[in-house]
């Protein structure tokens, strides 16, 4: 009798102890769980919406406190990252007004499509584009980084007058302009051989606030033609021509 009280004795403790690892596994769990949802991280969050292809800087992105559950694995955790020596840019998708700043939706570089526009207004500039002769004009020394000089020849409509030639002796706003891009005829890359190798199209980049010598560049593209003559090199510029 007493063998058989002890043996029930035995089993009733085996399941109590049974129960008693279960909920403290369960318990410990639980906890778990709750602290990984409720517990605060640090990480960088737009504070204003950063629109796609602009800046992340100091100002439009802030360091705050979110719970761990919504912290994505991308998400950055150190501001000092964003502004370390490297520029970072939105991706093509931006960010809100406090979403988590993450490394998936970031960029290094900003040049290709509408990123490579989305500096201009900061730097207050804009792209003109010209036609041009460039077998006439260096060839194919023309081209993204390079500085030029343009000189304008603009034909007499009188047979017996000499035609006008305008350089930056004349015009000093047409000294030292900066190509960003070149185009065939058809809008597109020149390609290696025949005539579509033949750049007809150059963009310059001109401060806006020179008003005046984007008249004078638009109607010299209208009257007459434009040589482009090289003086210099920005090698930053034609890298990034580089990475479209």
């Amino acid at each position: 009798m007493r063998r058989i009280v002890r043996q029930r004795w035995i089993k009733t403790g085996i399941v109590i102890l049974g129960f008693l690892v279960v909920f403290a596994i369960t318990f410990t769990l639980n906890r778990q769980y709750i602290k990984s949802n409720t517990d605060l991280v640090p990480v960088v969050v737009a504070a204003q919406k950063i629109g796609a292809f602009m800046p992340v800087k100091k100002g439009t992105a802030v360091l705050t406190k979110r719970p761990r559950s919504v912290v994505p694995a991308q998400a950055v955790a150190d501001p000092d990252l964003l502004w370390s020596g490297k520029q970072y840019y939105a991706s093509e998708l931006g960010f809100g007004e406090g979403d988590i700043i993450r490394m998936d939706r970031l960029t290094e570089e900003n040049v290709a499509g509408p990123g490579s526009l989305s500096t201009l207004s900061e730097q207050n500039r804009l792209l003109v584009a010209v036609n041009t002769n460039l077998v006439k004009s260096c060839a194919n020394l023309v081209g993204p980084g390079v500085l030029v000089d343009a000189v304008v020849f603009i034909r007499s409509d009188l047979p017996s007058l000499p035609g006008r030639v305008i350089s930056p002796a004349e015009n000093p706003g047409l000294a030292g302009l900066l190509v960003i891009d070149k185009k065939n005829a058809e809008s597109a890359f020149p390609a290696e051989k025949g005539r579509e190798a033949v750049p007809a199209v150059i963009t310059l980049a001109v401060d806006r606030s020179q008003v005046e010598l984007v008249k004078s560049i638009v109607e010299y593209n209208e009257k007459g033609s434009i040589y482009l003559l090289p003086v210099g090199f920005k090698g930053d510029v034609y890298l990034k021509s580089l990475a479209r």
